[in-house]
């Protein structure tokens, strides 16, 4: 029993093995130097590699093999497959177009009318697409530069490195841009982008490299595990169904502009038949009451309406002069207005220009009924005449409406 060995596995106690044993325990990595032993003779446990008799066997143990660097972690990976670069740029894109697609809107429509009205002229959009393209690429690369990686590469494990395995900089990550641009997207150009696309799958399935990775970059991944494959399919799923609904509103947007619409005063119930040439939107104001926009972007106008709750007391004179003082800061209106009829109503017209920009005309009507007063507002583009024939007919269905 003197030349068996107990030893410690957690609180347990194992054994007795002979020296042989617990050698080759020692090397199948069973136990390590730090392991407790006893062995009969012994006073007090202690670690393997504290007693000369269990010098021989410590050192007949390898030390262990040292883990690779980060550096030689990349150059181990494998390339990644064409399908898995497509769907990581893919989730990129849309991730990073729409919201950069409606921020950039949204500024310049408030910037300018005229591109307000063009953006919603169909077809526009396809047209809007093609000229943002190089400003989403250039917005990867900024993410790139700050985060490390970008979000469809990242959710599909694709890593971007130089041909050293170093980390492209923000530099190098740009001109690699430049390339998908041209080589891989083919400036995003219907038909032109489906060509050169498939000249780059074509590239990665047979093993090589695509034209803008060439000598410069190359793209890896490991093995595609099942939670990042469901995971991946989840995002691309989700990206999928807002895409097909904004495409759905877009749909139903041109069929209206095409075809005209029926538009319904959900305050009085009575419905008008709008015609082509007008887009409809319903926003609220500061007060969050509801307003109607029609936009006419064939016209180059705008057609607000909206009411107000007003006291009966309150005579159209007296609102006109309360409103215009509340809209100055939009709108320079000229008082006093010019008495009109709309039917056998009491109505007012006047007319100005936007505040920020003179060159917009604005042309108003107010209408009042009993405790309302309805307002229609036409905002024309520059140089444009807003009570032109087609704003007036507009204008007279909407006010037909109040009744």
């Amino acid at each position: 029993m003197q030349d068996e060995w107990w030893y410690s596995i957690g609180d347990a106690r194992k054994g007795p093995v002979s020296i042989d044993v617990l050698r080759a325990m020692l090397l199948e990595g069973k136990v390590v130097q730090s392991t407790l032993v006893w062995k009969e003779g012994q006073a007090n446990w202690a670690s393997l590699s504290e007693l000369p008799d269990l010098q021989q066997v410590v050192r007949a143990v390898p030390p262990e093999l040292p883990k690779p660097t980060a550096r030689e972690h990349l150059i181990a990976l494998p390339l990644a497959g064409p399908w898995r670069r497509f769907f990581a740029r893919l989730v990129d894109l849309w991730i990073i177009a729409l919201p950069t697609a409606f921020l950039v809107a949204f500024v310049l429509s408030r910037l300018s009318l005229e591109f307000g009205l063009w953006i919603q002229r169909p077809g526009s959009d396809y047209v809007f697409g093609w000229l943002l393209l190089p400003l989403v690429l250039l917005a990867e690369a900024a993410i790139f530069a700050i985060f490390g990686n970008t979000p469809g590469k990242a959710l599909l494990g694709v890593r971007v490195t130089t041909v050293g395995a170093q980390r492209p900089t923000a530099t190098q990550y740009l001109q690699r841009q430049l390339g998908v641009y041209w080589f891989g997207l083919g400036t995003g150009f219907p038909l032109v982008s489906l060509f050169t696309m498939a000249r780059q799958h074509g590239h990665l399935k047979s093993g090589g490299h695509a034209r803008y990775d060439e000598g410069n970059f190359n793209v890896k991944a490991p093995k595609l595990g099942v939670i990042r494959a469901l995971s991946a399919v989840a995002v691309v799923a989700a990206l999928f169904f807002v895409n097909a609904a904004l495409q759905q509103m877009s749909n139903a947007s041109d069929r209206s502009y095409y075809g005209g619409t029926t538009w319904l005063n959900q305050v009085t119930g009575r419905s008008v038949a709008v015609p082509s040439g007008w887009i409809h939107q319903e926003q609220a104001n500061d007060e969050k009451q509801p307003i109607h926009i029609f936009s006419g972007p064939d016209y180059g106008v705008i057609v607000v309406f909206a009411k107000d709750e007003v006291q009966p007391t309150l005579d159209l004179e007296r609102y006109l002069n309360a409103w215009v003082t509340a809209v100055q800061g939009n709108m320079r209106l000229s008082l006093p207005g010019v008495p009109t009829k709309v039917g056998a109503r009491e109505a007012v017209t006047i007319t100005g220009t936007m505040s920020d920009d003179r060159t917009q005309r604005v042309h108003a009507t107010l209408v009042k009924k009993g405790r309302q007063v309805w307002r229609v507002v036409i905002l024309s583009n520059s140089g444009k005449e807003p009570a032109s024939e087609q704003p007036m007919r507009l204008q007279a269905l909407l006010l037909e409406s109040i009744d």
